[in-house]
């Protein structure tokens, strides 16, 4: 079963595999990213960050997308962890519905993606996928500091929309 699914920059970090793992159950997780799927010593790196025997598999968006359902009909707890919402919205045109809430964690704040909340920021491609797959029925919350604060899509294009009418 799936049992998180998040969209976070940081990808695999501290607080996945502490905080988080304490309210989902978790056996692996599986990364879906095209970049880091062509990058052995990211793989390493991500793999090396868990602990307790937790597994973590690093898939590119069309491998991600061909193994879901069976991460959906497992019997053990994946989390889902994508590093941008490009990923998630190319997920969604390739026929996935994702069965939960979607959780943004952390995007990093960059000169063309300005803080609309905090240690939140996209660019308008990030945007914008973020708003496809709202509006493609995905349930999405936004909680960059793994405190389970579930900011609601709304508030967060609010924040949004006034940082860029700016």
């Amino acid at each position: 079963m799936i049992s998180h699914y998040r969209v976070d920059m940081r990808v695999v970090h501290g607080q996945t595999t502490t905080i988080l793992k304490k309210k989902f159950p978790l056996n692996s997780i599986i990364v879906i990213d095209d970049e880091i799927a062509k990058d052995k010593q990211m793989i390493r790196l991500y793999a090396n960050t868990v602990s307790g025997g937790i597994k973590v598999i690093v898939l590119n968006t069309e491998r991600g997308f061909a193994n879901l359902k069976k991460a959906e009909d497992s019997k053990l707890n994946y989390f889902i962890i994508m590093k941008t919402p490009l990923t998630m919205k190319k997920l969604i045109q390739m026929g996935y519905k994702f069965k939960g809430v979607v959780t943004i964690g952390q995007q990093f704040i960059r000169d063309d993606a300005p803080s609309y909340l905090k240690s939140v920021g996209n660019t308008e491609d990030e945007w914008e996928a973020i708003e496809y797959s709202h509006n493609h029925g995905t349930n999405i919350v936004f909680d960059p500091s793994c405190k389970f604060e579930n900011i609601s899509y709304e508030k967060a294009k609010t924040e949004h929309d006034k940082v860029m009418n700016s």
